[in-house]
């Protein structure tokens, strides 16, 4: 079991620590490429003034995000997103399509640790 550390902005700091969030989608590159069952993130807001753990429960591979949204439940992964091409202007906002077609996508499937 490996330990990871990371942060998220709101609104998904708040939907992972309320458990609307389960999923994950990164870029499957660095630590998202090594990620696995079992190992543990420790996720902070973004002036660290609150934290949650999480377990990986699963790791599935995808070519693009918009495969990942088309086959992951879409409000597990972006909750308050209802369709693709929403979710898919999020995703943009953090990754250039050059990265996602270089390296692939990862659906980091979560569950919150007490």
């Amino acid at each position: 079991m490996k330990k990871y550390k990371n942060h998220r902005s709101e609104p998904w700091f708040g939907y992972l620590k309320s458990g609307q969030k389960s999923i994950e989608g990164r870029i499957k590159r660095g630590k998202y490429a090594k990620i696995e069952p079992g190992d543990r993130i420790e996720v902070n807001n973004e002036d660290e003034t609150d934290r949650v753990e999480v377990e990986v429960s699963a790791v599935r591979e995808y070519s693009s995000f918009e495969e990942m949204l088309a086959k992951e439940q879409i409000d597990k992964v972006l909750p308050g997103i209802s369709n693709i091409d929403e979710g898919l202007k999020i995703y943009r906002g953090f990754y250039g399509e050059k990265d996602e077609d270089k390296y692939g996508v990862v659906a980091i499937e979560i569950r919150l640790l007490p």
